[in-house]
């Protein structure tokens, strides 16, 4: 019988991964763990946690998670993270079977560093209570989350599980708060912040999708642009960040360039397009020339 629930994880810090796993506890629902990352354990997993090894950016590394568990329902969590409230899987379960609808996240609660982050962090801006709660570890239907088109290839790191909550809003849905406490021990995460490192990038491309003059809007501005099966374990697909894959040395140094000159030109598009900007580019050429600027 399959798993009902997969824990899954873009995950590079094998020391935290089995005091995650002792977190989650007894739970009377059957699960797994698929972590996807580029550092194997020099230990035995439990027969139900998988690890597959990826050099891919983590946005890809969760996709590939997503893709390879078999259980019905998915959660995805950090392996900084650990459960701090007793059976979260069967109270995350019941409280998603008590919504009697598959347009449904249900949420864990944020902790930091064992502080109740909860009366902030939920909201599409954090700093208005109006805004839509956002999830933090949502539980959700794997053929829903696939059916919602998965991550977005141009999310880096972060903000994806935001964009996907966003997608579930516009379908009429909704994020459900359980009780649930997930806390983030910033002790253990090995001198990785992916939130401050791609915060700039990836916010403001969830903002870019959600938002038109600050307001957020349930009309995304663009498709999602799913990651394609082929070559998803070998290749970063879509912005990189710092992650180029474990492809030859030759095609990585290649696509680098590609990626390279296709922004420039995309720059240089972008200026044709705007003749009324003409005489400023003029001024700025010699200004470079004179030595000015």
């Amino acid at each position: 019988m399959n798993p009902k629930i997969g824990i899954v994880a873009s995950a590079h810090r094998p020391q935290n991964w089995m005091n995650l796993y002792k977190s989650i506890g007894d739970n009377e629902v059957d699960f797994e763990l698929v972590f996807v990352g580029p550092n194997p354990p020099d230990f035995e997993l439990p027969k139900n946690f998988r690890f597959i090894k990826s050099l891919v950016k983590p946005t890809q590394c969760l996709e590939i998670a997503f893709r390879n568990t078999v259980a019905d329902y998915v959660v995805n969590i950090a392996d900084d993270c650990e459960f701090k409230t007793p059976q979260p899987l069967d109270k995350l379960y019941n409280l998603y079977k008590s919504c009697n609808s598959e347009k449904v996240i249900v949420s864990s609660k944020m902790m930091t560093n064992g502080q109740d982050q909860s009366h902030f962090a939920h909201r599409f801006f954090t700093d208005d209570k109006s805004s839509l709660v956002m999830p933090l570890g949502g539980f959700i239907a794997k053929k829903f989350y696939h059916n919602l088109g998965g991550i977005d290839k141009h999310f880096i790191a972060v903000m994806w599980d935001l964009d996907i909550a966003m997608r579930v809003y516009a379908l009429g849905g909704r994020v459900v708060m359980s009780d649930v406490y997930v806390n983030e021990d910033r002790g253990k995460n090995a001198g990785s912040n992916l939130c401050g490192e791609f915060w700039g990038h990836d916010r403001a491309l969830l903002e870019g999708l959600w938002t038109t003059n600050g307001e957020v809007h349930l009309n995304r501005k663009n498709p999602v642009e799913p990651f394609s099966d082929m070559n998803i374990l070998n290749a970063s697909q879509g912005p990189r960040g710092r992650w180029c894959g474990n492809g030859p040395v030759f095609f990585e140094k290649v696509e680098n360039r590609l990626r390279r000159y296709s922004s420039i030109f995309g720059r240089v598009n972008r200026g044709i397009r705007k003749p009324s900007m003409y005489q400023n580019y003029v001024k700025r050429m010699v200004l470079r020339l004179k030595g000015k600027l």
